[in-house]
């Protein structure tokens, strides 16, 4: 499937934030945002955590000047400290980029390991179509490590994405128990999603998280849920003007031309 069929096959939307609406279909991924926008430094939130829980209980992103990680589970928001500690933000806060679904997955997927998250994906074996639409992802279990990231604060001017990740900490867990929660993004979505995986951890006792860098499996189960439609939401920084453009005008008419 090349990129114009699978945007054909995918219906997408893209709004302003007037536009916000609750309503959504089943199965709809709802994005403020591009993750092209977030690389080039548009870190100012214009949708608060209030909203996207309207749009979903389960998803990952940021707040507003990139502050920490958001991890969505249950319903339940969670921002990740720059020490790796859990703590919940009031809803009144708001994100520059998150993506959120109302998550209702298929069958369980058993993981039995151990393995590395690179190949994770071959060990959902028929239970993803990742090659074809977005997939939301929660994985409970026990892993042998999981090596998570946070960044800290930033200020205006605002710097690229690259110069923050470069100021990370980092903090390693062994042998816990905790839950994954996030996406695995096709190359077509490539500039408007991570493409491949991309998933926020939570311990078991909601103490620690963060954005996942590596990690090892040993024993858990996975939840899939293949999304068939996207919602983008648009901050004012993201237009399709030549001067300053954060989302690309080519894939901006062929996302219009979709939905």
């Amino acid at each position: 499937m090349n990129e114009l069929e699978f945007l054909g096959a995918l219906q997408v939307e893209l709004l302003r934030h007037r536009e916000l609406r609750a309503e959504h279909p089943d199965h709809e991924l709802f994005q403020t945002s591009t993750v092209q926008a977030l690389l080039a430094g548009a870190f100012d939130g214009d949708v608060t955590l209030g909203q996207i829980l309207e749009h979903g209980d389960l998803g990952l992103g940021t707040l507003d000047g990139l502050d920490g990680e958001l991890i969505v589970l249950d319903g339940i928001v969670w921002k990740a400290n720059l020490d790796g500690t859990l703590m919940r933000p009031q809803l009144s806060c708001r994100t520059p980029y998150a993506v959120v679904v109302p998550f209702s997955p298929g069958e369980p997927v058993p993981l039995l390991g151990p393995f590395p998250g690179t190949e994770l994906e071959q060990h959902l074996g028929h239970g993803i179509e990742v090659a074809r639409r977005p997939t939301a992802i929660r994985i409970d279990g026990r892993f042998e490590s999981v090596q998570v990231r946070s960044v800290p604060k930033q200020q205006h001017p605002y710097p690229p994405l690259a110069e923050v990740i470069a100021k990370q900490r980092v903090s390693e867990h062994d042998d816990v128990s905790g839950t994954m929660v996030g996406f695995l993004f096709p190359d077509a979505l490539d500039g408007i999603e991570m493409v491949g995986s991309h998933l926020h951890f939570v311990t078991d006792d909601r103490s620690r998280g963060g954005h996942v860098l590596a990690y090892t499996v040993l024993e858990a189960t996975a939840h899939l849920d293949t999304v068939t439609r996207l919602r983008i939401e648009l901050p004012p920084a993201v237009s399709a003007s030549h001067d300053g453009a954060l989302l690309d005008q080519d894939a901006l008419r062929r996302l219009e031309g979709s939905g």
